[in-house]
């Protein structure tokens, strides 16, 4: 009985040191992000911005005939969906970037802190933080331009969010593994930023853009994710395609993660 006891105590020895770290890990990485002022722009202030711009300037009958149909409910969803994706292309590869150039990452490979809980750490960052802007971006719709959210249409949309998050954020990785500077993967970032905004059905119905563009676009994975996103939000009910879409930002979720970590480099450049 004795010999048992000494034997498990070095188990949860073990186990503190590496949660500690965790732990400490991920409130630094919390603080970096707070501090970014990329953050509280692209991800906080920018969508903001835009849905009032939208609330004030279009109106219903511009993009519907249907008297039941209300452009706020329509483009909030658009809204969550860009500022996912603007986190994931801009902000989060900038700070992968950012940090690689300031010797943390190479720090971080000379501690015992597993490869795994960077990676968790990092991760459970971008979701909260994703999350929270996500609900000041619904309370912002609710309180300024009466949008109707129900809870039924909440639950089921945020999994996909989810689902939005971690697409976005693989793909952000491949920009933070090519890019030689932060500021580079800023302006890579953005410039796929606004080439997905305008033609993903985000913000604007897709049936209003050239046929072309429509075919392309049904492949591209903002447009899955928006599709997966809208329906909760607006009708309380998963997406009727649902498999394909979620099948769409998988492959993209997956090819994003291989290549990045193909690219990852934990020192710059020499």
């Amino acid at each position: 009985m004795i010999a048992s006891n000494y034997q498990s105590k070095p188990k949860s020895t073990m186990r503190n040191p590496q949660m500690k770290r965790f732990i400490a890990f991920t409130r630094a990485l919390a603080l970096i992000h707070l501090r970014n002022r990329a953050v509280l722009f692209w991800n906080l202030l920018f969508p903001l911005l835009m849905l009032v711009i939208y609330g004030l300037v279009f109106n219903s009958g511009a993009f519907s005939d249907d008297p039941t149909f209300n452009y706020i409910d329509w483009v909030l969803p658009g809204v969550l969906v860009f500022n996912a994706l603007a986190f994931g292309l801009i902000t989060s590869s900038t700070m992968m970037l950012t940090m690689r150039e300031n010797g943390v990452l190479r720090r971080l490979q000379a501690t015992p802190m597993p490869a795994g809980q960077i990676v968790g750490a990092y991760l459970l960052i971008n979701v909260v933080i994703v999350l929270i802007q996500s609900a000041v971006i619904i309370a912002a719709a609710v309180l300024l331009f009466d949008a109707t959210v129900t809870t039924t249409g909440l639950l089921l949309a945020l999994p996909m969010i989810l689902v939005g998050v971690m697409t976005f954020v693989a793909l952000g990785q491949i920009i933070s593994g090519i890019a030689p500077t932060a500021g580079v993967a800023v302006m890579a970032g953005q410039l796929g930023y606004f080439a997905l905004l305008f033609v993903t059905d985000m913000i604007l119905p897709i049936q209003m853009l050239p046929e072309w563009i429509q075919r392309v676009a049904v492949y591209l994975p903002s447009y899955a994710v928006i599709q997966l996103v809208r329906p909760p939000l607006m009708e309380g009910t998963l997406a009727s395609n649902l498999s394909l879409h979620l099948a769409v930002a998988a492959v993209y979720t997956v090819v994003g993660a291989l290549i990045a970590a193909r690219l990852f480099r934990w020192s710059p450049r020499s």
